[in-house]
């Protein structure tokens, strides 16, 4: 094994742990989101009937701690499907064969991956205030409109990984014909 393969996977390692981890915290905030989606608006009908149950009426949830944790669930989401194809890529490294038409495509579809999740995650925000003025619910402090530059930053270098793979796998399949 040469020592950009030990990198490879030791990066592989690192990124099964991300992704095992990003899996239970999307699984989990996944049923928390959808538990909270039918909990807010009918949390008035159920008060009565919980009343009995619960040691303190302030447990309820507002639609601001929805959103935190749908945003939660979308950016685990995001990490899932991001360390997944890293993976794949790092795999094709290990082989020797870095420059695949593949691994471009893998690049884009996490790029669009970033893009659709941070979108998703500024549609959360107006939706749910919606759906708390519609049901009468609080909406709370939580749950802002945010804009992570960061992740559309990773978004845009992702789409230039994909070129640089594209045309590395175009210039690649060009040699090889060549000799």
């Amino acid at each position: 094994m040469t020592k950009k393969n030990k990198v490879a996977g030791i990066l592989s390692v690192i990124l099964l742990i991300v992704f095992i981890i990003s899996l239970i915290t999307m699984l989990v905030t996944g049923l928390v989101a959808l538990f909270m989606f039918i909990a807010v608006p009918v949390g008035g009908f159920f008060d009565g009937l919980l009343d009995g149950f619960r040691s303190d009426s302030d447990s309820d949830y507002t639609m601001g701690e929805f959103v935190e944790i749908t945003m939660a669930f979308i950016t685990a989401t995001m990490f899932v499907v991001v360390s997944s194809r890293l993976m794949e890529v790092l795999r094709t490294i290990s082989a020797g064969t870095p420059f695949e038409a593949e691994n471009a495509d893998r690049f884009k579809r996490i790029a669009k991956v970033i893009f659709f999740a941070e979108l998703a995650k500024l549609a959360i925000v107006p939706i749910a205030f919606l759906w708390a003025v519609l049901f009468g619910v609080e909406y709370g402090d939580g749950g802002g409109l945010s804009i992570d530059l960061t992740n559309w930053l990773g978004a845009a270098v992702a789409l230039v990984l994909a070129e640089v793979f594209r045309e590395g796998a175009r210039l690649q399949e060009e040699q090889e014909f060549t000799v």
